[in-house]
């Protein structure tokens, strides 16, 4: 009972389960960007400790980060349509973990960068994109209320007509001009259903629980070499034990996932057990050891798992979405830019941090002594400056949220969009003229600024993009069913569009995915060809882009 009342004052949806929502809050998203984070931020080290490639790296740390994007950017799309049929979230949240241990073993016994730590990165990615995408389309399943079963009149297909025929509704049914005060009624339903499926809260809580992610991986997980650092190998042995520790935890995680998600909308309990040991496991585990209420593990009604779209239909709506909605756009936008935010924090701040103890003296690649007295203090102080900007995030990360569902503006609800922007162009840009890795006051201001600006993207796009989903309102497109004069419900054109979520979080990867691309790969360029802060500069604009965005909407957009 406990359980089911603290669930009560958190922003779920009433049918959502205990054990469903700490499994996606305490394992999908806590744990969906550590193990990027720890991957990027120890890449540098991977390069130079295991494979003793001199300076510069820039260009290889960006090829293999643009290499990681070019695998998202398709895998992406491909997991978010395959979360909408039988598979569901759960199926491809597990196998997303249980790659992304099998990579992290891979990554540290190659004996050379290309092909070697290429393909390693690149497998790495087909699992970090499946956890991405899902940390999205569960959102809505968590938020949205349970559909009702469909009429009769809603589910019977129309007639068929001859061929170059458009069939005409009747009279009865022609749309009649709509008077004011039905109007302001209509606006009125619409904000109270916007408090109904608080998607900005409960994405400020994923923000909150991505940043202790963050902060588990450069507090836990990135300091791990220094800890193995007394046994035999030295420092090389170190980084592959380190690596292999993060790969049992992915495996665990995996498995907490395969027993605390639900299962897909399509298979029933009954089904599940009959046709699974699965099932019977996770019953046993949860009554037998946890003592817990086996009505837990129900199925919530109308919950996550699969929907009815898949396959091509749901990324053509999910593209055709941010077409016509101006929130699913402005969410990919943000997406764009939230996710290139995230990888550059982790990737650039330590390379930036490795790329000074080197070329200073103070940690020279080659040498095989303890790491101690030179290179630790690099594997510290970028822990600690990455660690800062993730604290500053995970601080912001509920008032973000909140923020989104409680816009202080009115209705101008883009103006956390707004503001991340803003503080990401001044965080972003004041790092770049940086010339020393140091704790000075001004590069802790910037890297705090860059934390607030990656959580408000994050929390802010997610936000956005969930009331797309869910907020009972029509959506305005041409579809064939208008097209040949068929009238359809609006509850038919929310399940359509709740159907294909997982398409709209794999679109919103996809364009997170080139945000990275362009980082990875010109940041990388920069970095050895321009300057040590031309990533910076490139993540300043993405902000600046950001701005300019959500102001456009806020005027021009949807109302």
């Amino acid at each position: 009972m406990a359980t089911g009342t603290l669930l009560s004052h958190l922003p779920f949806s009433p049918h959502i389960r205990p054990l469903h929502a700490a499994t996606y809050l305490l394992g999908v998203s806590l744990f969906s960007i550590s193990f990027l984070v720890f991957l990027n931020s120890s890449v540098s080290f991977v390069v130079t400790d295991l494979l003793h490639i001199a300076p510069p790296i820039g260009n290889i740390v960006g090829t293999l980060g643009f290499a990681d994007e070019l695998v998202a950017i398709v895998a992406a799309p491909v997991w978010g349509v395959l979360s909408d049929g039988p598979l569901g979230t759960r199926g491809v949240a597990v196998t997303g973990f249980m790659i992304i241990a099998a990579s992290l073993v891979v990554f540290v016994n190659v004996p050379s960068v290309y092909p070697g730590l290429l393909l390693a990165r690149m497998f790495f990615s087909v699992g970090a994109a499946a956890v991405a995408t899902m940390v999205s389309a569960i959102l809505p399943e968590m938020t949205a209320s349970p559909l009702p079963p469909p009429s009769s009149s809603s589910s019977s297909p129309p007639a068929a007509l001859p061929r170059g025929r458009i069939a005409t509704p009747p009279p009865s049914e022609l749309p009649t001009p709509v008077p004011p005060d039905v109007e302001a009624a209509a606006a009125a339903a619409a904000a109270t259903t916007a408090r109904r499926h608080p998607t900005g809260k409960l994405a400020g809580l994923v923000g909150l629980f991505t940043g202790l992610g963050a902060l588990l991986a450069l507090g836990a997980f990135l300091p791990l070499p220094t800890h193995f650092e007394g046994g035999p190998g030295g420092r090389e042995e170190a980084v592959r034990r380190a690596f292999y520790s993060v790969a049992l935890v992915a495996l665990a995680v995996g498995v907490w996932c395969l027993l605390g998600l639900p299962a897909p909308v399509q298979q029933t309990v009954q089904e599940e057990e009959q046709v699974s040991l699965g099932f019977r496991a996770k019953q046993w585990l949860w009554t037998k050891v946890w003592g817990g209420d086996p009505a837990v593990l129900e199925p919530p009604v109308g919950g996550g798992g699969g929907g009815g779209g898949g396959g091509l239909v749901s990324l053509k709506a999910a593209v055709r979405a941010g077409l016509y909605d101006s929130r699913i756009a402005l969410s990919y936008l943000g997406g764009f830019v939230a996710r290139s935010t995230s990888v550059g924090i982790s990737l650039f701040i330590p390379l930036f941090v490795n790329h000074y103890f080197i070329v200073s003296g103070k940690c020279p690649p080659d040498s095989q002594d303890d790491p101690k007295h030179g290179c630790r203090k690099a594997y510290l102080l970028a822990a600690a400056l990455t660690g800062m900007s993730q604290l500053s995030a995970l601080l912001c990360a509920p008032l973000f949220g909140y923020w989104s569902d409680h816009p202080p503006f009115g209705s101008h609800r883009n103006t956390p969009l707004i503001l991340s922007g803003v503080l990401g162009v001044a965080g972003f840009g004041g790092f770049a003229m940086a010339r020393v890795a140091e704790m000075s006051p001004g590069v802790v201001a910037c890297v705090v600024l860059m934390g607030v600006a990656q959580i408000g993207g994050i929390v802010g796009s997610l936000g956005v993009m969930g009331r797309g989903i869910v907020e009972e309102e029509e959506i305005e497109e041409m579809g064939e069913e208008e097209y040949v004069g068929i009238a359809v419900t609006g509850t038919r054109r929310r399940r359509r569009r709740r159907d294909v979520k997982g398409g709209i979080a794999g679109v919103y990867s996809l364009c997170g995915g080139a945000g990275i691309l362009a980082l990875t790969k010109l940041g990388g360029w920069g970095f050895d060809a321009v300057s040590v802060g031309w990533p910076f500069w490139m993540l300043a604009s993405f902000e600046g882009m950001l701005v300019v965005g959500a102001v456009a909407e806020a005027v021009w957009g949807r109302k």
